[in-house]
């Protein structure tokens, strides 16, 4: 009797084994791929390690029928477009080409995987990415109705598993925004058929961070979006920025917004220290042409330190590298450059560089440097 208790219980421990172990490999999983191997990508992404496309192009060959890797790989090319700020046509070219691929193959699992959630949500997400590549290159048209799709998709999905964490991130961006949305905008709220709700938003990108999995990173970069731009809570923004530079302090990008936002709270001394490490990082390459903005920067921040000689120097090296096309960066180079000489008592000079400086080029230095000359005028008539 001992021994068929033995064998029975060895029996029902070996069933109990087939019936969880499934349930325990799906919880390890997504989209069919170990979330092992999808965290490594994620944490290596986010601090721009130069080892992310070789892991993705793994992934899309070591699991075929998962449309993962491709939606990663879109994923990576539509962050480092905004990392150039548009300024790289083939990063472009190559996030369009995926983005088709990555939406045909989420389309194809989310047909075999209809029950599946993350199915849907892939679908979902690669869309909204194409849609804000859209617009942020001025195309209207096709960013409205990949918007529409996407958000669709995930108010129909939250609405059947509204425990679906990474669903409310996109949502999330959505209700922050459209909430505050200008009055010549609503229309097209409208068509989206979304109103907008600023603290549902707030906590909908609060739960992405804290309980979603590909999205618990990305919604620090919404959140300080939110707070900065359409909130206008510069203390906010930071204490959320401050979060994602610790977790990935490789990211040029994320270190280049704090130190904007250390000059716009005139810390210039933090500010002119993360530009300076910044233009010491190999990954400040991801920026592209805006690096050369960088260097610029670091001179502004310089001269509002009173470090004339720097100041001075870095306009000079943004003016004997950045190409003549360059119009608006060239612009301010003058206009930091004559701001310099000024400071540095060299007045005559300081007329030559302002010189350059043409309203065509960008009237916004134009105006600064007309202000400057004014200002030099009455200064002159005061001394004599």
């Amino acid at each position: 009797m001992r021994l068929l208790s033995k064998a029975t219980s060895k029996w029902w421990a070996m069933l109990l084994w087939m019936l969880v172990s499934p349930l325990s490999n799906a919880e390890d999983r997504y989209l069919d791929v170990p979330k092992a191997e999808i965290e490594l990508i994620l944490e290596r992404g986010y601090n721009l390690d130069s080892s992310v496309a070789g892991l993705i192009d793994n992934m899309i060959r070591d699991y075929p029928e998962s449309p993962l890797g491709l939606c990663l790989k879109a994923a990576r090319l539509f962050r480092l477009d905004d990392y150039a700020e548009g300024s790289d046509d083939a990063i472009a070219e190559s996030f369009e080409k995926a983005s088709t691929n990555a939406i045909e193959a989420s389309e194809r699992y989310y047909q075999i995987h209809p029950e599946n959630p993350e199915a849907r949500y892939a679908v979902a997400m690669c869309e909204l990415n194409l849609a804000r590549y859209y617009i942020d290159h001025g195309r209207w048209f096709g960013g409205f109705f990949s918007a529409r799709s996407g958000l669709g998709h995930l108010k129909q999905l939250l609405k059947e598993y509204p425990d679906f964490h990474d669903a409310k991130m996109p949502l999330g961006v959505a209700n922050c925004f459209l909430d505050k949305v200008p009055v010549y905008l609503k229309p097209i709220a409208r068509l989206l058929r979304f109103s907008g709700d600023m603290e549902l938003g707030l906590q909908q990108l609060k739960d992405a961070e804290t309980k979603g999995f590909l999205t618990r990173h990305e919604s620090l970069y919404y959140q300080v979006a939110i707070q900065w731009v359409v909130l206008e809570d510069k203390e906010a923004a930071k204490q959320v920025l401050d979060r994602f530079v610790e977790r990935f302090p490789r990211n040029a990008n994320a270190l280049l917004l704090r130190a904007h936002l250390a000059r716009q709270l005139e810390d210039f001394k933090m500010a002119s220290n993360l530009y300076e490490m910044i233009l010491s990082m190999p990954e400040a390459d991801y920026l592209k042409d805006v690096r050369d903005w960088v260097v610029w920067y670091s001179g502004n921040a310089a001269l509002h330190l009173e470090d004339a000689e720097t100041a001075l120097a870095k306009a000079e090296l943004v003016l004997d590298t950045v190409e003549e096309d360059r119009k608006e960066l060239r612009a301010w180079g003058f206009t930091l450059k004559g701001n310099a000489l000024v400071h540095l008592g060299k007045r005559e000079e300081a007329r030559e560089a302002f010189s350059f400086v043409k309203k065509r080029d960008n009237a916004e230095a134009y105006k600064a440097v007309r202000e400057t000359l004014d200002e030099m005028r009455q200064d002159e008539i005061s001394d004599q």
